[in-house]
């Protein structure tokens, strides 16, 4: 089942709206093509053989570069994992190669903030444009492009037209004001995701727009389950979550239970976590397509199983009813009741409740000071 056969099944109950040009896209990026060069120099090689002839053009053109110093740099960076995924990302704040310049002087770049992190960042950076610069990568990268044009062809192909940030839009009833850019980077051992802005409410305010990133290794596929969906979800999902529990929950472990209360003390992503894969458990489900937990099996204890299958149930309310629920956010009481009434079965539910007004229309509305202000003192009263 094609992808635009999968999106008309599980959306067709829903008023189709304007449409507006994509608001994606699918590319290979220069710099995490760089990234991957100086990773499979310092020994990070993939399992997969889908990029093998790649790969082969790549050893062949920088084998004279393994004792780079960007490559033992890298090497350095990689022994600490937190540096590691601060690799994966900060290059999303700077030109592309040779030159690297920093985009925004003020940008908020995460994971740099342990000792000693940004001075490895800077080194590594450093040392990045100088490998740029003396193994000529910009040529290896203009000679390989029809070969990214085609990976770029292949990802775009299961979609079949649809757009699919306009598609969660549909399902959500709210604008995400977001560009969502998939990136194609076949030497790339590891999927990464990351928005910018962060949606994560009081910091960010004023927020207008955001940019959801998922870098993943070679094509995207055909199961939407994780590679389109996932990370734009949380430009709704993490603000949504955090004025949801300001307004309803003063003692997370008296509602969500002992145990989801602590992986969410541990895990701040952990509810939202479970929310998200929710909702695309739910769309997989309308579709007939494979379960997210069946996908993802060896990842979910039982409690996490339980909890995303039963918020996916609650959804066909949702869905039938979208005239008394306009938004998802309208809904989120009874979505989010789920969570209490499975950990004290038995307990009279407590009254959940958000505010009629303010109205939230789009997601920057999480992040408008003036209408969130408003939110909490209305969700008080």
């Amino acid at each position: 089942m094609t992808i635009h056969a999968i999106l008309v099944l599980a959306l067709a109950a829903f008023p189709a709206g304007a449409r507006t040009p994509a608001s994606f896209d699918v590319s290979v990026d220069p710099r995490f093509e760089l990234l991957g060069v100086v990773q499979r120099l310092s020994g990070r090689a993939r399992a997969d053989d889908a990029a093998a002839g790649y790969r082969e053009r790549v050893d062949g053109r920088f084998a004279a570069f393994r004792e780079h110093a960007a490559v033992a740099s890298y090497r350095e960076l990689a022994s600490i994992a937190s540096r590691e995924e601060a690799s994966a990302t900060i290059l999303l704040y700077y030109t592309d190669p040779p030159e690297l310049k920093l985009k925004d002087k003020n940008a908020d770049i995460h994971y740099l903030n342990g000792p000693g992190d940004a001075e490895a960042m800077h080194r590594f950076l450093h040392e990045l444009r100088g490998f740029a610069r003396d193994s000529d990568f910009m040529g290896f990268y203009r000679e390989n492009r029809g070969y990214y044009a085609e990976l770029e062809r292949a990802a775009r192909v299961p979609l079949g037209g649809i757009d699919p940030i306009a598609e969660i839009e549909r399902y959500l009833g709210m604008s995400l004001a977001t560009r969502a850019r998939y990136i194609l980077a076949p030497l790339n051992p590891a999927a990464r995701a990351f928005i910018s802005p962060y949606p994560l409410p009081p910091s960010n305010a004023g927020a207008k727009a955001f940019e959801a990133y998922t870098v993943a290794p070679g094509l995207l596929g055909d199961v939407f389950s994780n590679s389109y969906w996932h990370e734009p979800l949380y430009v709704f999902v993490d603000p949504g979550v955090y004025y949801f529990e300001k307004l309803n929950v003063p003692s997370p472990e008296d509602f969500y239970g002992p145990e989801v209360a602590r992986c969410r003390a541990s895990s701040p992503n952990c509810v939202k976590e479970l929310a998200v894969n929710a909702i695309i458990e739910h769309l997989n489900r309308k579709a007939g397509l494979p379960s997210v937990l069946e996908e993802n099996e060896h990842f979910y204890g039982e409690l996490e199983r339980a909890r995303i299958k039963a918020l996916s149930a609650r959804l066909d309310e949702y869905d039938a009813r979208r005239d008394r629920y306009p938004t998802l956010w309208d809904f989120f009481p009874r979505w989010f009741g789920v969570f209490e009434e499975a950990a004290f079965p038995g307990r009279a539910p407590r009254r959940l409740s958000v505010p009629a007004e303010p109205r939230i229309r789009a997601a920057p509305d999480f992040f408008d000071p003036a209408l969130t202000s408003a939110l909490l003192r209305t969700g008080a009263r």
